[in-house]
């Protein structure tokens, strides 16, 4: 192999290094680095988007949701009630306390049916009361209470799947696949999932883009105002060894020399993040809201503001669907302190997803509004299990309840809210509320659900991303052919 000194004319690799020096200092404190920045920023068009928000541990949703005092059957009040009593505190004195309390009073307008929304989640009731909500109760993603294969099955979309092999596509990986072209799933979190993987095996990533911070897609590039620095020397040097060695090697090498793939990255990415630099530069800045967001979750604040962003420039992105990610919901112990700033973070007024979506609201659209053309659909691994532990907490279920929010949604409950089959006895005499391990039944499977969440995306693109889902699990009695307006 060639020495660097052989490989590259001295004097050709120091005019580089210092030609990429002087362009550091002439661009100073501005992103964008090489590139012009005076660039208008023209709205765009804004692609019907589903954004996968996933919940990692086992959201307890039955938290989340409760009946109002109201309730016509008493009984299944009381049982409840009972069963969940440690979760809530002691100076309570009944149901009818704790309610008024612990929850905002709302009413489904499909049925009418009167029910909580936890007050920890108050945009999220603001947005149920504004009939952006849907929720299709008794859902499952899965049919085990394993974190790893919960959430296997609900980032491939397949909740039958029984192996647990992550070398595998996701539903939102095959979602860009089915809308052709150079689509890409957009990844806000701090690492990529199955959910955004593709069917090839051996390129799954190959239409992933992992946008941890949109400010900062960049390769590292010498520091403004200090070019004596070692960033900064190292960062000249390595742009000026790829840029001089990059078409030598291009040349010299045989197409089977696997370091062309550094040499291919690098390109790619400085002139992919400088075209993204450039457009946010010249595009809204980060509202002060976004910029002074904080969460008891700091990774979820910088995903509100990825979004925001990724709302600015989703034509550079080449934008298909988006995913967002929450841990921490696994709240065996302590439930009420633990789900409390996750609700708060998530849905609460002021909150991330509140925040973001406030300040999208306010950018300039071409056609549609960004912010409506924006789909959340809440998954988590599983749910939780009926009766409490004696930990204050509940250990894991399997049924659940599903969300999708938005403009494009029709608001309302699908399926029975809270089944009365839980306070009655079951074909072995046992009562759901009053017996260790019972959960949540699960009906209605998400494949299901979202088909239809795709079919909004694309018209019949549901059949091609969920093959299978015509034959999951629905409640009878329950359609979900209405869930969006069109």
């Amino acid at each position: 192999m060639k020495s660097f000194n052989n490989a590259i004319d001295r004097r050709t690799f120091l005019r580089q290094s210092i030609s990429a020096s002087l362009a550091a200092a002439v661009v100073a404190g501005k992103p964008g680095l090489l590139l012009a920045q005076d660039q208008a920023c023209i709205p765009q068009d804004m692609p019907r988007t589903l954004v996968n928000v996933m919940l990692q541990g086992g959201a307890d949703f039955r938290y989340l949701f409760m009946p109002s005092p109201g309730h016509p059957d008493t009984e299944y009040l009381s049982l409840l009630w009972s069963a969940r009593r440690s979760l809530y505190s002691e100076a309570y004195a009944n149901y009818e306390q704790m309610f008024d309390n612990e929850y905002l009073l709302t009413a489904d307008p499909l049925s009418g049916q009167e029910f909580g929304i936890h007050s920890r989640a108050a945009w999220l009731h603001s947005q149920f009361n504004d009939g952006r909500l849907a929720i299709v109760a008794n859902a499952y993603c899965g049919r085990n209470r394993r974190h790893d294969q919960s959430i296997l099955n609900a980032d491939a979309g397949e909740p039958d799947y029984a192996a647990l092999n992550f070398d595998r596509d996701g539903w939102g990986g095959r979602l860009v696949e089915q809308l052709g072209g150079t689509v890409n799933t957009v990844e806000l979190g701090n690492s990529v999932t199955t959910f955004n993987k593709g069917t090839v095996q051996g390129n799954r990533l190959a239409r992933v883009l992992h946008a941890q911070d949109m400010r900062s897609l960049a390769l590292p590039e010498a520091e403004a105002g200090a070019p004596a620095s070692r960033r900064s020397i190292l960062a000249r040097a390595l742009r000026a060894y790829y840029e001089a060695r990059g078409p030598e090697v291009s040349v010299d090498k045989p197409g089977s020399w696997p370091y062309h793939t550094f040499f291919q990255h690098n390109t790619a990415l400085r002139t992919f993040a400088a075209e993204v630099d450039a457009k946010l530069a010249s595009c809204i800045p980060l509202p002060d809201e976004l910029l002074e967001l904080q969460l008891s979750n700091p990774d979820f604040a910088q995903q509100a503001r990825n979004l925001f962003d990724v709302c600015q420039v989703p034509s550079e992105l080449s934008l298909g669907v988006v995913s967002m990610s929450y841990g921490g919901w696994d709240t065996h112990n302590n439930q009420a302190a633990e789900i409390g700033s996750n609700l708060a973070d998530v849905f609460g007024r002021g909150g991330g997803l509140d925040t973001a979506m406030t300040a999208i609201e306010t950018l300039p659209a071409a056609e549609q509004p960004a912010s409506g053309q924006l789909v959340f659909y809440f998954a988590s691994d599983f749910g939780r299990q009926l009766i409490a532990n004696g930990a204050a907490g509940t250990d894991h279920g399997s049924g659940t309840y599903s969300m999708l929010l938005g403009h494009a949604v029709c608001g309302g409950v699908y399926g029975e809210m809270f089944p009365l089959h839980e306070s009655r006895p079951d074909s072995e005499g046992r009562i759901p509320l009053q017996t260790p391990g019972a959960d949540i039944e699960g009906l209605t499977s998400t494949d299901r659900i979202l088909s239809e969440a795709v079919d909004w995306v694309g018209s019949e693109l549901g059949a091609g991303v969920f093959p299978d889902s015509a034959q999951g699990g629905l409640e009878p009695g329950v359609s979900l052919a209405s869930l969006f307006a069109g």
